[in-house]
């Protein structure tokens, strides 16, 4: 009876071990389009485990760490112009210098923000900055041609000039945090800032800050 030829190529009996061709599930080749389940340095690859040279575990965290609370939905900003952080009302008297409707905001150390008493309570905080405070921090910057001030109890730094009102209760401004700027909106009225309730007791405070530097009295 004759037996079974090994051959070098061509299409293979199953069984039989070639160095090419066509290949069969479970045959282990150097190239070629890939089955499910084998180990290869080239070819296409197959659904299943592979093992690859590129890593796509990347740690994110690492570039993210802030040693401060950021949102999530806050957008960086890509450019900060002169004109932008040294306008022409950040200047000593800045309180009557700016061109919009303001006084009415009033400092609210205690605010009377809906959301305020419960997340006050868990951040264990009694008030926020007064508008003295605030409006302190601003003649101290203007006065040594500075373009921030630190918000009171945190690790922001408030880009004072870029504050601009949007409405009759609504601000942009930005902020400095960790070596990047952010363009943020608040709603002074509502207490929002970009839209939503401060997740931190710091960002309540910068929300404060930017409220009183737009609308507060600065006398």
């Amino acid at each position: 009876m004759a037996r079974p030829v090994a051959r070098p190529g061509g299409a293979g009996s199953i069984g039989a071990n070639r160095t090419g061709g066509v290949g069969t599930p479970g045959f282990n080749r150097p190239g070629g389009v890939g089955t499910p389940g084998l180990n290869r340095p080239g070819g296409v690859g197959g659904a299943g485990t592979i093992n690859r040279n590129a890593s796509l575990n990347r740690n994110v965290n690492a570039n993210l760490t802030r040693n401060v609370n950021v949102n999530r939905n806050w957008n960086r900003t890509a450019n900060v112009n002169a004109f932008g952080v040294r306008p022409g009302w950040a200047r000593p008297g800045w309180g009557v210098a700016r061109p919009w409707n303001h006084g009415w905001y009033g400092g609210w150390a205690t605010p009377s923000w809906g959301w305020w008493g419960a997340s006050a309570a868990a951040w264990g905080v009694g008030a926020l900055a007064t508008a003295a405070i605030i409006n302190s921090a601003v003649d101290a910057a203007v006065a040594s041609s500075q373009t921030v001030i630190v918000v009171p109890n945190t690790q922001y730094q408030l880009l004072f000039g870029t504050v601009q009102p949007t409405g009759t209760a609504t601000v942009a401004f930005d902020v400095s945090a960790n070596g990047s700027v952010y363009q943020l909106s608040a709603d002074c009225q509502s207490g929002l800032l970009n839209s939503q309730p401060p997740g931190s007791a710091q960002e309540a405070e910068l929300l404060n800050a930017a409220c009183q530097v737009a609308f507060g009295t600065a006398s």
